[in-house]
């Protein structure tokens, strides 16, 4: 019988997808997507709202921020009152 090669051991692999709807996403840094990510291709845009968050700082001004501040929410709020 000839002989058998011994395997080489498995690599394994972790990879997650940051944008996929598995509920509760919050807002990641790119250098938190870039440790999900696998390789260096991937997308640096932040899963819950499409911006790029340099660092947790970024995250909390933007999570402190109100909706009804906002010029986008302002323009949405007068175009409803003209119809």
């Amino acid at each position: 019988m000839p002989e058998q090669e011994q395997k080489t051991g498995r690599i394994q692999v972790r990879a997650e997808n940051p944008s996929g709807a598995c509920g509760n996403i919050d807002h990641m840094t790119i250098d938190e997507l870039k440790a999900r990510a696998v390789g260096d291709n991937f997308d640096g845009s932040c899963p819950a709202c499409g911006m790029f968050h340099l660092t947790r700082a970024d995250i909390e001004a933007v999570e402190a921020e109100k909706i009804s501040d906002t010029d986008y929410y302002a323009d949405i709020v007068n175009e409803a009152e003209q119809h």
